[in-house]
């Protein structure tokens, strides 16, 4: 990764305005306003780190210096062959950038070369200008050829390809090795067999001796080859390098990391659970300086490493206006030279060995059962337990027998926001502003003393998005929707999010996107956009962690998001269901009544049916017009009562309707009559009825 320091003579845009530094004066620095006829300001170093941590300051490449040549950050989107490329590219580079060989000798030098690296660099100009790449980025991402995301086009029928690829592999696992041209006689053998039985419009031509370099170059796997051939420890020493422990001079030379379940059970807000937290920690070796620390809620792996590690090599700006309770700023950022992890399964991932190698870092395993070799890490451990957890009530203290008859779990009183905010200071105020007896002064003058005496310079990328996505612990794909993206319940939205989401709609495309986040700070996430080989930004939905009751003014754990689904979820799986059945079961009654009666108007005289019509009408604004003052309890009480008296009356009033029915059947002597008199018994009220309506409305109407 392209990186610089704010030495003497860089210069950098703050505020839109121009400036150089000219030098440091003991942690302030002082520059030249090139913007202002070189007025001379000085600023401190943290106000300027802060600046670029919130993209106010940016550095000015050098005049003459092409545009950064990285322009991904998230080795993700590499394909095995490009990362095969890069690794060789930088092998046979790297004793020139270290001074090994001089200009004078690169001829001899690639001469000397095994024919498989030789066919690497092609000609001598391409070792020229992957130089001149590595000294304007110093990261092995240079290396990688312009055209990486195109996808590379042999004009080959895919067939020989994948017979070409079969050689390779059976090389690979028997770790024997033979020529290109080798290769290239053993696949035309296999074509013509294949064409034997192929028609002659079906038959397929070999490539040439060319083509086959090619994609020999492109698809063999080395480390495979290595492993067969030399064993598992010899190929590690090739893809890796050495990686012999050196003496620790300065600052940030070995940086110690290590996690351990912290003592003291932790208070769910919505749940009431309590849990047990892991401590990942990084530690400087020179300075005995807290770098960097990760709270996961599982078991760590090594997505919690990488956290810490990002967590340490960035700029802790903000924190005592988060943490008002703090006493001392947290002084520590930059890459390190080393680090070391133990020998646990957790931390042999080729991922973060990958990430350690782009960024320069050298890793180190200590053997089984040698915690002494990361002494300095494990006494912070104990010092946080007997400072801190073993004094606050839940703690699970360090052992059964020190527990005793104590009961954490009802003890327990501490939140996560509490736990982070108890960890700032203890690392801070307690570990790092503390005398140490091992080096008779407090680590926080050792790391100043140190970085000032031995002339650190420490190194931070162009933009914190870069080392973030480089970094970055949440790796996922998902679907792109009118809502944005969702991610534990959670939407995430932007404009540049809506217009990929519009682009992807209109070309008919795969709404999926590579998305990458921050676990320690949801806040934001970062989606890629292949289109425009870039990462877009997107952000919560507008008040909907305050929703959620989160704080949005802190980070955001990806934790805070997950127990917020998860109890979620688990209330609505648990919801009592039984009265929304009960609902849906009346509302069907009421259809199944409403379709018989509609089925028996439908049988009526049209003078009836709108006789009726007006009936419902009238009662239905009835009802409206009480809605309207439901302050009138008399009002109320005067529907009931309308209601139960119709009720009572419905009997007496059907059997005298029938009568009359019967006496005008024999009247008028007609058989239609007598089909349609059991309908309108039972919609026409009688006079008394009608009275009653009468009345009821204008009772209404004048008291509303």
């Amino acid at each position: 990764m392209e990186r610089v320091s704010l030495t003497p003579g860089i210069k950098f845009r703050l505020n839109d305005q121009e400036y150089m530094v000219r030098k440091y004066i003991g942690d302030d620095i002082e520059i030249t306003n090139l913007s202002y006829d070189n007025q001379i300001e000085i600023h401190s170093e943290n106000e300027l780190l802060t600046a670029w941590y919130e993209n106010r300051l940016t550095i000015k490449k050098e005049i003459g210096k092409k545009e950064e040549e990285i322009i991904v950050y998230d080795i993700g989107v590499l394909t095995d062959e490009e990362r095969d490329l890069m690794e060789k590219r930088y092998q046979i580079l790297k004793p020139i950038i270290t001074g090994e060989v001089k200009s004078a000798k690169y001829k001899d030098y690639l001469s000397a070369l095994p024919q498989e690296l030789k066919n690497i660099i092609g000609s001598p100009a391409s070792l020229y200008r992957w130089k001149k790449r590595w000294e304007a980025t110093e990261d092995k991402r240079s290396l990688i050829p312009n055209d990486r995301f195109k996808k590379r086009d042999y004009n080959t029928d895919p067939i020989v390809v994948s017979i070409i690829e079969g050689i390779l592999r059976k090389e690979e696992r028997t770790g024997l090795q033979s020529t290109i041209r080798d290769k290239w006689i053993e696949m035309k053998e296999r074509v013509k067999e294949y064409n034997e039985t192929r028609d002659d419009d079906q038959k397929i031509k070999p490539c040439s001796l060319t083509t086959v370099f090619r994609i020999v170059q492109d698809k063999t796997d080395s480390y495979a080859k290595d492993k067969a051939r030399h064993g598992v420890v010899q190929a590690d020493l090739n893809k890796n390098g050495s990686t012999a422990e050196v003496e620790v001079e300065r600052p940030l030379q070995r940086v110690e990391i290590d996690w351990t379940p912290i003592d003291l059970l932790i208070v769910d807000t919505q749940t009431s659970k309590r849990k047990r937290y892991y401590l990942v920690l990084a530690v400087d070796k020179y300075s005995h300086y807290p770098l960097g620390f990760y709270i996961s809620p599982q078991e760590p792996d090594t997505r919690a490493i990488k956290q810490c590690l990002l967590h340490a090599m960035l700029p802790k700006v903000h924190l005592r206006t988060l943490y008002p309770r703090l006493q001392h700023d947290w002084l520590a950022y930059g890459v390190p030279e080393t680090v070391v992890l133990d020998n646990a399964k957790v931390n042999e991932s080729q991922d973060l060995e990958e990430v350690c190698s782009l960024l320069g870092i050298e890793m180190q395993y200590c053997p089984v059962k040698a915690g002494h070799h990361k002494g300095t890490i494990e006494r912070t451990f104990k010092t946080l337990n007997s400072k801190v957890f073993h004094k606050i009530p839940g703690t699970t203290f360090s052992n059964p027998q020190e527990k005793s008859q104590y009961n954490s779990d009802k003890e327990a009183c501490v939140t996560l926001r509490a736990l982070y905010e108890i960890i700032h200071i203890a690392l801070i105020d307690l570990i790092a502003n503390d005398i140490s007896p091992e080096l008779g002064m407090k680590p926080e003058v050792m790391w100043k003393e140190g970085l000032k005496e031995t002339r650190v310079q420490r190194t931070l990328p162009y933009k914190k998005e870069h080392l973030k996505l480089l970094l970055a612990t949440g790796v996922d794909m998902r679907t792109i929707t009118n809502k944005g993206i969702e991610i534990q319940s959670q939407f995430f939205q932007s404009p540049e999010l809506m217009r990929l989401f519009d682009e992807k709609k209109r070309k008919k495309d795969d709404r999926k996107v590579r998305v990458r986040y921050d676990m320690a700070d949801m806040r934001v996430i970062h989606i890629w956009d292949e289109q425009n080989l870039q990462y877009i930004e997107a952000a919560p939905t507008r008040n909907s962690l305050r929703r959620k009751r989160i704080d949005p003014n802190h980070p955001v754990h990806y934790e805070q998001l997950h127990a917020y689904s998860y109890n979620n979820e688990q209330a609505y799986r648990n919801f009592d269901t039984s009265v929304l059945a009960e609902a849906q079961n009346r509302i069907d009654e009421i259809v199944q009544h409403s379709r018989k009666t509609l089925r028996q108007i439908e049988m009526l005289p049209d003078d009836v049916r709108a006789k009726q019509f007006a009936e419902d009408l009238g009662a239905i604004q009835a009802i409206y017009d009480v809605q309207l003052a439901p302050s009138d309890i008399e009002s109320l009480q005067l529907v009931e009562e309308i209601t139960e008296k119709s009720k009572k009356t419905s009997k007496s009033t059907s059997s005298r309707k029938e009568k009359k029915g019967r006496n005008k059947e024999k009247r008028e002597g007609g058989s239609d009559s007598q089909n349609v008199s059991p309908v309108i018994n039972e919609y026409n009220y009688g006079e008394g009825d009608n009275e009653d309506l009468q009345g009821f409305e204008t009772t209404i109407r004048r008291r509303v």
